[in-house]
């Protein structure tokens, strides 16, 4: 199994990270178990952030007793110097390292960001004085815009980029990977999976690995997960002409406006699990009918109804959806199937 290189780092990986989101809504003691499970499968690259809840703690306390050398990435969205240092301060007592190997400026995802974070008290500096002070060894960002994330290669400011890659959303190949890779800046895949929306996972992280010049970082909450996706990174094949067709069906079925389960949607001042209701149609397709009748989806679907159209959504929403549209068109999706 070849490693990979992430650009002018040459740190060495699996040819998979470890998405550090799902283990937020695992409790401790199986987030310990899965983090330990990827480790012993070989994953050496484990992929946090401070916004992510506790999923630092847990990966700190599962770290404990691993002698594996095992690289750790976290992210702040502060946009200062001082609040950015700061938060690397609290990333390596979490994570209970005296070094982090690569911290980014999480989701530089519009102008003013862009701006801030280069002005002399932006969060660009105080990762420059972390980077001084030996906290951490290399500084990335993430965005969720291809043409922010071009400019961003473009200052040869970071060693290390995480961008948004699936077989929905396939821009990076043109606006991204060539930029990075003349660069040689390390390339980290979120999203592989489009936040779970893509309907065969293992089809779409089988599709992202065809890149050897990138490293995936799937969102993992179980071991059964964790070792479907070791499995694919270790048999990876080409993909075939059946795949390459259910591909093509997917993205005629999906389109490109879609939510990708990020939730820097929320919280919704009405109470809407927003990322919910907005996947109605599919949740139509697959849930138990009891379930959509008096579960969890119908609560969802109830409190979809109190949507004001305040457009707070809207503007953290980093793939610009027009939320409040379509929370009004899945509410109609679901009044229609129960009758009402």
């Amino acid at each position: 199994m070849k490693r990979r290189r992430l650009g002018r780092t040459n740190i060495e990986v699996f040819p998979i990270a470890f998405g550090g989101i799902p283990i937020q809504r695992v409790n401790e003691e199986n987030a310990v178990k899965i983090v330990k499970r990827a480790i012993e499968l070989g994953i050496n690259l484990i992929d946090t952030a401070r916004g992510y809840t506790d999923s630092e703690i847990k990966i700190g306390k599962a770290l404990k007793d691993v002698d594996k050398k095992v690289y750790l990435s976290s992210k702040s969205a502060n946009r200062t110097k001082d609040g950015v240092y700061e938060d690397v301060k609290i990333s390596l007592k979490n994570l209970g390292v005296d070094k982090i190997d690569i911290y980014h400026i999480h989701g530089v995802n519009d102008r003013d960001t862009f701006e801030k974070i280069f002005k002399p008290d932006g969060a660009y500096f105080g990762l420059l004085k972390a980077k001084e002070e030996g906290l951490i060894d290399f500084i990335a960002v993430s965005s969720h815009s291809n043409d922010i994330l071009a400019e961003l290669i473009i200052t040869d400011k970071f060693d290390i980029i995480q961008v948004s890659y699936n077989f929905i959303e396939t821009e990076p190949e043109e606006k991204v990977f060539p930029l990075a890779l003349e660069r040689d800046i390390g390339i980290i895949a979120m999203k592989p999976m489009a936040g779970g929306v893509l309907p065969n996972p293992s089809l779409s992280l089988k599709f992202v690995l065809q890149k050897e010049f990138l490293v995936p970082d799937p969102g993992i909450e179980s071991i059964e997960e964790l070792e479907e996706d070791v499995k694919i990174a270790m048999d990876l094949t080409p993909l075939t002409d059946e795949e390459w067709e259910e591909i093509e069906k997917t993205r005629r079925e999906i389109g490109s406006t879609f939510c990708r389960k990020c939730d820097y949607c929320q919280p919704c001042p009405q109470g809407i699990p927003i990322s919910t209701i907005i996947r109605a149609d599919s949740f139509l397709r697959r849930l138990p009918d009891s379930t959509i009748r008096q579960g969890w989806f119908y609560d969802a679907y109830l409190k979809a109804q109190n949507c004001t159209k305040c457009g707070i959504c809207t503007t953290r929403c980093p793939y610009k959806l027009s939320i409040p549209d379509l929370i009004e068109k899945n509410v109609a999706l679901v009044k229609e199937y129960l009758g009402e």
